[in-house]
């Protein structure tokens, strides 16, 4: 496929950039290959011109051979299903595992001052530790996000009570202002006299002054309890 060959540099990169053939696949590229494919169903890569070869997808690979991704290379075989059922983790195993991490790479650091060519046994092994810490510490996971579930609830429980008793203070605050008010203007509008009837007109005018002057003295009550609004 190859028009610009990858190094393998660029292929074991930890953060490669996109392959170079991407820009072949344009609309008008990929028109011309279903025109040639309709013509010739059985068109191979080597028949196609070389600005269209790589539009075809590889083949799959075999089920015995070895892929890289980020540096690192894996195996198309199925992982086998007879392993022995893993050990619950606990904090012991990962102690010690960390241990031997320490000696293996003590052992490693000897291997390279004194016989450098002995070094792949000592890698290989921390490799295997390295996986069986990272294995004892990914069975801690249900155990993380079943704390993690239960502070999270916790703190909307004491977030909802919070504001219950928000609430509840200001029902207080504002039932507390309800009975002043009603103290006060109750009794200085049992003690005011009846007033003698008068005209329709008359009564309306002074009814509104006596209102008027009740919702004023409401309102001060109010300011005065609760602070004004401003």
């Amino acid at each position: 496929m190859a028009e610009n060959p990858i190094s393998s540099a660029a292929i074991s990169a930890a953060f490669p950039a996109p392959p170079p053939f991407y820009k072949a696949f344009t609309p008008s590229n990929l028109n011309r290959l279903s025109s040639l494919q309709e013509f010739n169903p059985t068109l191979t890569l080597l028949d196609l011109p070389p600005e269209l070869r790589n539009l075809l997808p590889p083949p799959p690979p075999p089920s015995n051979q070895q892929y890289r991704v980020f540096g690192e290379t894996h195996e198309t075989a199925p992982a086998s299903t007879d392993a022995p059922p893993k050990d619950p983790p606990n904090p012991q195993r990962l102690l010690k595992t960390t241990r031997q991490l320490l000696l293996a790479f003590l052992s490693l650091i000897n291997s390279l001052a004194v016989e450098p060519d002995t070094w792949a046994p000592k890698w290989d092994e921390m490799r295997a530790l390295f996986s069986e810490a990272h294995a004892i510490v990914n069975a801690y996971r249900p155990h993380q996000a079943r704390e993690t579930l239960i502070h999270m609830m916790e703190e909307q429980i004491e977030r909802c009570r919070a504001e219950t008793q928000g609430c509840r203070d200001v029902c207080e605050r504002a039932r507390k202002v309800v009975e002043d008010v009603e103290s006060q203007v109750g009794l200085k509008v049992s003690n005011t006299e009846p007033e003698e009837v008068q005209p329709p007109s008359t009564k309306s005018k002074d009814e509104s002054l006596r209102v008027t002057s009740t919702e004023k003295r409401v309102w001060g009550i109010i300011v005065n309890d609760i602070g004004d609004f401003e």
